[in-house]
């Protein structure tokens, strides 16, 4: 939320909208991290949650800005915060992947 107040001097409402979509988006990548062996049911939950609340967004005009969230400004600053917060941990888990491999991917 403190990033989301630095990047933006505008309303408030547009605040709100952009942290809580990055918190969001967030939360369904890291969901997608650690996740091993994908099933289609998973698929299917993680594209509804995205869907619903896409669609959330745009049918609640009282308490999102419609013409704001479906701006390129939205796009990229939500792209931004999300970024920042998940770009590490995809690092550090790549990197652990790569200098720690689990047993099965061992090669003797």
């Amino acid at each position: 939320m403190y990033g989301a107040l630095l990047v933006f001097d505008s309303d408030f409402i547009h605040v709100v909208s952009i942290s809580f979509t990055a918190l969001i988006v967030t939360e369904l990548i890291m969901v997608a991290l650690t996740v091993h062996t994908w099933h289609w049911a998973m698929l299917l939950a993680e594209a509804l949650s995205l869907s619903l609340y896409a669609g959330s967004l745009l049918i609640l005009d009282q308490y999102f800005d419609r013409q704001f969230v479906t701006s390129w400004i939205f796009l990229t600053k939500t792209t931004a915060i999300t970024a920042i917060s998940c770009l590490p941990l995809y690092v550090i888990k790549a990197l652990k992947r790569r200098f720690s491999p689990p047993s099965y991917a061992k090669v003797n």
